[in-house]
């Protein structure tokens, strides 16, 4: 189900995005917003499960040197059994189910690409229903999920007003929108 996003929660995300300790008091005073407004949005974002606040580790300042990113082939009917045994894997971060050649997409981090074989073989292959395996070395990540903007809305459609939802406040004049 889609959720109501207007610009000023567009705002908040984009200011947490870059530093998510930030007070509801300095998103307030950068968005000439009060602080009782950005509280309960922050509180409607988080139940609705638009957001989620979490530190995100660097692999690199971690020791784990090698991310890689696994397609996996699996035996017809056991995607989903495959891709719940993977989440067990710690080094995994990311799991897609997907279409086309494969049936999984994952992402990892080791500690070096010397790792690399013993995850495969250790981790990977014995998994039932795993049928074939082909890895992509990552060379440099260049843009992470964190960082992506909250698109607006398609003309027209339900929720895409950028009125506030609590009274009192005015919409943001020269809002800064990230598309």
């Amino acid at each position: 189900m889609a959720h109501s996003v207007d610009e000023f929660d567009r705002e908040i995300i984009a200011l947490l995005q870059r530093d998510g300790r930030l007070s509801n008091v300095e998103i307030a005073r950068t968005l000439g917003i009060t602080e009782g407004t950005v509280r309960k949005r922050l509180e409607r974002l988080l139940d609705e499960g638009v957001i989620r606040i979490m530190a995100v580790p660097e692999p690199a300042a971690l020791g784990l040197s090698a991310t890689v990113i696994i397609g996996i082939q699996t035996e017809l009917g056991d995607m989903n059994e495959v891709a719940q045994r993977l989440s067990a894997i710690p080094e995994i971060h990311c799991i897609n189910l997907v279409t086309g050649t494969y049936d999984v997409m994952l992402e990892a981090v080791l500690p070096s690409a010397e790792h690399l074989l013993s995850f495969l073989i250790d981790k990977i292959s014995t998994i039932p229903g795993v049928r074939r395996t082909e890895t992509t070395h990552v060379l440099r990540t260049v843009k992470r999920s964190c960082d992506w903007a909250v698109p607006r809305a398609p003309a027209g459609a339900s929720g895409s007003s950028s009125e506030p939802t609590s009274g009192g406040d005015q919409v943001l004049p020269g809002a800064i929108v990230v598309s």
